[in-house]
């Protein structure tokens, strides 16, 4: 249903003998009497044809036409019902670039920065990253340049391939977040949606502007209410260029917040009864809820005459408390009317944050939960209509963004005449042939990491697991039904049997590059609980196996008996589980013994594999270390220990204990070679061969040994040199347990979530 006007303007009623016998008009009024009987004298004299010229001339591209339907893609994968979020306080909710349209998007409380492209047949994204925790919730201050999306130092998005080389490490969260307590209560309330504005508010950057009620706590920017002025960031124009063949840009008249007085370009206020002024005069006619925010917006519309419009305008002020929306000239109420259910909250009216409707001369673009709509800002009357279910949608740059769900309609606006605008849009979810369907493989023939067919058979004594992750093929096709195949274990290795189970886990959709692909966690030995360990995998529409990862040999990260991977998470190409039991010092030791310990695991495609890209250990907090440690990358040691190992230690300064640099020089006595500490223990051309969180003393399950006493939390990392002169470095079998290797020397770390330090060096000569 349309707005139906409860208060029509004064100027379409007749004079009463009152009103003619009123004082003479103002200035102002006279004014206006003149430059309409200039405009009637100048109509006549065209006459029909030079007045369709004066007035075609002055129809620049704007809302005012139906958009056009684009692209359909499907989010299903972020969640259920994933809605649009502002990237900043401004209310800036999309950035355009080239044919990519950037969103931030909330699903299952989590966020995530999805491209989509502006004119694709594709039914996915083009690329999706999670925005890390630390800047969930926060502005996000987004700069387009012709590469990539850089969003602070821990988002710089390659905008075409999506991947994310940040600056700086952050943290992403696999298992779904808790609700806060107000989200909860919100769910208990009757009549609550998940979907609305208000919760999309409470999770994503509010307006810094907005926090006080008087117009003195917003910035000059934000209340420039010109068509050039900058909360036209609702359209993200200072943020991105206009792509090539797209819309030109649709400026946004700025929202502002009305305070309790008039400021030099807002003339609005409200008092905290809901009466509205203009320049301190009280309107009559509107009452809104002045306990709520109230947000306008300055609109020019058309003057009409005989229903054609003529080249001059006039200047509305649209406003709107969440409840009633309304249209001023000078103190004339327009229209006004109460908003249909949920179209407050779908449109952010009522909110601290800036709203969400779009406007340009002659039109009122607002969202409803059956249809997106545009409003003519005079009268409030509909001038045209999309028919389609709304739970959330997003606008830039002469495009909007519209959400039915989990599936997103590209539209743009378009000032040709075209016989294609959208009058609804599809409403089931768009399906693409190169999409894999998980259901198919479930019972297909794939391949899987040769470990995983094989279950450690090979093992023998002096062998470590990594050792025989590196001696096994790279794939092995097993057949699969029901999601379960047997391998092709056999003999007596670890794990004991003469045949195994690969089981499917979980499995999530993803996006690696430009190809969707099906991330499955794959249970390996499944029918030995005790001896299965879980690998990934990923398959692209053709069932081919393009990318694995499995947390041993390079990428083991700690001493854990059997390696799960749990609360599996894909976004675009990214992969995030969390990895439990893992052993601290303290903890039993034993081959099926738990530990206090765990991991959140990131993995990322690189282009060409799944590599590890972060590690954060979380340690319970009844230890002594308890908290989060971030593990550091394998190449971050490395750099340090080349450093170190030059004899640059300016260059390593920020990452060594200096009571310790002393030691390195000094007589390598046991290795009689008349080497120092570090030409002995930190060779050159030393390499790192791991580094994992320290297990109990004289524990199994890791290919590093430990035998020493350490803190909880510290980080071990092997060093292994192929030199003859130097035997000592290169690693040999244990003496007491066939599964481990000893090395010549090893650096021990400690780390928070910033930073790492070497804190000792140790070694051993046998």
């Amino acid at each position: 249903m349309s707005p139906s006007p409860e208060s029509p303007s004064s100027s379409s009623q007749s004079p009463s003998p009152t009103s003619l016998a009123s004082p003479p008009p103002s200035p102002r009024r006279r004014g206006r009497l003149v430059i309409l009987g200039v405009i009637v004298a100048l109509v006549l004299a065209l006459g029909g044809t030079g007045l369709w010229a004066l007035t075609r001339g002055s129809d620049p591209l704007s809302l005012v036409k139906a958009p056009l339907l684009k692209a359909q893609q499907d989010l299903s994968n972020l969640g259920k019902e994933p809605t649009a979020a502002p990237f900043d306080s401004n209310g800036t909710t999309a950035i355009l670039s080239q044919q990519l349209m950037v969103l931030r998007v909330i699903a299952d409380r989590r966020e995530t920065l999805v491209a989509l492209n502006v004119s694709s047949s594709a039914s996915y994204a083009a690329w999706q990253v999670p925005v890390p925790d630390e800047m969930a919730g926060q502005s996000l201050n987004c700069k387009m340049s012709a590469k990539t999306l850089d969003c602070g130092e821990r988002i710089s998005v390659d905008l075409i391939s999506g991947i994310n080389t940040p600056a700086k490490p952050s943290t992403v969260s696999a298992a779904e977040p808790a609700p806060s307590p107000s989200q909860e209560q919100d769910r208990q309330q009757p009549g609550a949606s998940s979907t609305s504005a208000d919760e999309s508010a409470s999770t994503a950057p509010s307006s810094a502007a907005s926090s006080e009620h008087s117009p003195e706590a917003s910035s000059p920017a934000s209340t420039d209410p010109s068509p050039g002025g900058s909360a036209a960031a609702s359209s993200a124009g200072s943020a991105a260029p206009s792509a090539s063949g797209a819309p030109a840009q649709v400026p946004a008249p700025a929202s502002v917040r009305l305070g309790d007085a008039p400021t030099g370009d807002v003339p609005l206020s409200v008092s905290k009864d809901g009466a509205v002024s203009v320049n301190k005069d009280k309107v009559s006619g509107l009452a809104l809820d002045g306990s709520k925010p109230v947000w306008a917006a300055r609109v020019e519309a058309p003057r009409k005459l005989v229903g054609v419009n003529l080249p001059v305008d006039r200047e509305a002020w649209v406003v709107s408390d969440g409840i009633t929306v309304g249209a001023l000239d000078g103190t004339t109420v327009l229209w006004s009317s109460k908003l249909p259910d949920g179209v407050g909250a779908l449109n952010g009216l009522g909110t601290e944050a800036p709203p969400r409707w779009q406007m340009s001369k002659g039109a009122i673009v607002m969202a409803h939960p059956d249809s997106l709509r545009a409003l003519d800002p005079v009268d409030g009357s509909v001038i045209w209509q999309i028919s389609t279910p709304v739970t959330s949608w997003a606008a830039g740059n002469g495009y909007v963004v519209v959400f039915n769900g989990s599936t997103t309609s590209v539209l743009a606006f378009d000032s040709g005449s075209s016989s294609t605008r959208a009058t609804a849009l599809p409403t089931s979810t768009p399906v693409s042939a190169d999409a894999p369907d998980p259901k198919e493989l479930e019972n297909a023939s794939l391949d899987v990491p040769g470990i995983c067919a094989e279950a450690f058979s090979r093992g023998g004594r002096g062998m470590t697991r990594a050792d025989m992750v590196e001696q096994a093929p790279e794939k092995t096709k097993v057949t699969f039904s029901d999601g379960k195949a047997s391998g092709t274990a056999r003999g007596n290795g670890v794990g004991g049997g003469s045949s195994n189970t690969i089981a499917m886990k979980s499995t999530q959709q993803g996006l690696f590059g430009t190809s969707p692909v099906m991330v499955t966690v794959l249970d390996c030995n499944a029918d030995l609980p005790d001896y299965g360990f879980d690998v990934l995998a990923a398959y692209n529409a053709d069932k081919e196996m393009v990318g694995s990862l499995m947390m041993e040999g390079s990428n083991e990260i700690g001493y854990v008996p059997t390696p799960r991977m749990e609360n599996l998470r894909v976004v675009g190409g990214t992969v995030i589980f969390d990895e439990s039991q893992l052993r601290l010092y303290g903890d039993e030791s034993c081959r099926t013994c738990g530990g206090s310990a765990s991991a959140t695991v990131t993995a990322q495609w690189d282009g060409q594999a799944l590599t590890l890209a972060d590690v954060v250990y979380h340690i319970p907090g009844s230890l002594p270390m308890s908290g989060d440690h971030r593990r550091p990358s394998l190449a971050e040691v490395q750099k340090v220990y080349d450093a170190l190992a030059s004899g640059q230690d300016d260059k390593a300064a920020g990452h060594i204990d200096p009571t310790i640099l002393p030691f390195m020089d000094q007589p390598a006595e046991r290795v009689g070679t008349g080497d120092t500490m570090r030409s002995a223990f930190l060779p050159e051309g030393g390499k790192v061969v791991a580094c994992l969180l320290a297990g109990p003393k004289d524990s199994s399950g890791a290919s590093v040994a430990n035998s020493m006493n350490l803190d909880q939390g510290t980080i071990i990392c092997p060093i292994a040199l192929d030199d003859p002169s130097k035997p000592w470095m290169a690693p040999r079998p244990s003496t007491n347990n066939s599964e481990q290797k000893q090395y010549g020397s090893w650096l021990l770390l400690s780390s928070d979530m910033e930073r790492f330090r070497i804190t000792h060096l140790q070694y051993k000569v046998n």
